[in-house]
């Protein structure tokens, strides 16, 4: 049932649906209740099983990269892909952006091949600020990068954005001219549509994977949190009060052929032109098979996906958590 397409020009070929490590559940690290580690083992298992084979973490999601290694252990190397972050800068309250040194960048990758058990990481993942000097992360650290992909260490580089604050996607539009990148992380939903305007056309382009995240978060599982974004949203004049805040999707859930907000927003997602694989942090064996199920329903109908993009596809904020 899980369906697969080609990571832009890496040639990896990975799961539309992706296993991610950070979310609200760090893997089960921080569920609730938490997941021993015998059972998050069993849930790499089990989702290597549905078929999925992209695993996406971080050095800042706890222990995931560790437990990540542990349960790969004895499963066959060419059955998984793994992602993972490298800081190249990072926000300091007083100092404002930091950047991190070559010997930081190097022993970030070394302590991740270490702490996954694995020679190569497939995609090392940039984590920056927008706000940090753009000139010294392409003259001083991305070197030390393409240094890491001579020697075998790194597949490919991408990056990822700081999606809490970076609505618009600045950081990745600059980036993105400079080719150096292979894969995007980025985030892109029926509330903040605005990657398709100004990111994917490039992706489309020039080949670049595209790993989506913030397709779900809470904003499309849990109604409350859903209508007060609405309302925020309404009061700064950027959506039409005419919108319903405690049903703006409403028009969905009246198609029997869409069973629920969730369903919806992985077919919508995975089916915009750009977008190669959807991140899913849930961490139940029956909730990542139900969206397995859901994205192989297919595309929305097309009436459907125009009304979202009428109703909210102007919309760039950082919104969607």
């Amino acid at each position: 049932m899980v369906s697969y397409r080609p990571l832009g020009r890496t040639g990896l070929n990975v799961s539309t649906l992706s296993m991610g490590s950070g979310g609200y559940n760090r893997l089960g690290q921080t569920s609730d209740p938490p997941l021993t580690e015998p059972e998050m083992h069993r849930l790499v298992h089990g989702v290597l099983d549905l078929g999925i084979n992209l695993f996406d973490t971080s050095p800042g999601y706890l222990e995931a990269e560790a437990i990540l290694g542990r349960a790969f252990q004895g499963i066959p190397r060419d059955r998984f892909y793994v992602a993972t972050r490298v800081v190249l800068s990072k926000f300091d309250e007083e100092r404002g952006p930091v950047l991190m040194t070559p010997e930081h960048i190097t022993d970030s990758i070394e302590t991740s091949l270490r702490r996954l058990g694995i020679d190569a990481i497939d995609v090392a993942l940039i984590a920056a600020t927008e706000t940090a000097d753009f000139g010294y992360m392409i003259n001083e650290q991305f070197p030390v990068l393409e240094r890491l992909c001579q020697q075998g260490k790194i597949r490919f580089l991408g990056s990822s954005e700081t999606a809490l604050s970076d609505g618009s996607h600045a950081w990745l539009r600059a980036a993105l001219p400079t080719g150096k990148l292979d894969v995007i992380m980025i985030a892109y939903s029926m509330l903040n549509q605005s990657a398709r305007h100004s990111v994917f056309p490039y992706c489309r382009e020039h080949d670049v994977g595209v790993m989506n995240i913030f397709s779900v978060r809470n904003i499309f599982k849990d109604p409350s949190r859903l209508k007060e974004t609405i309302e925020e949203l309404q009061r700064q004049e950027l959506l039409d009060e005419s919108i319903d805040p405690k049903a703006p999707y409403d028009f969905l859930l009246e198609d029997p052929e869409i069973d629920t907000l969730v369903e919806a927003a992985y077919r919508f997602v995975v089916n915009t032109e750009g977008v190669t694989t959807a991140v899913c942090s849930a961490v139940t064996l029956d909730k990542i098979e139900q969206n397995i199920h859901s994205i192989a329903r297919g595309p929305l109908p097309e009436m459907h996906v125009k009304r979202i993009r009428q109703l909210f596809g102007h919309i760039s904020e950082p919104v969607g958590n």
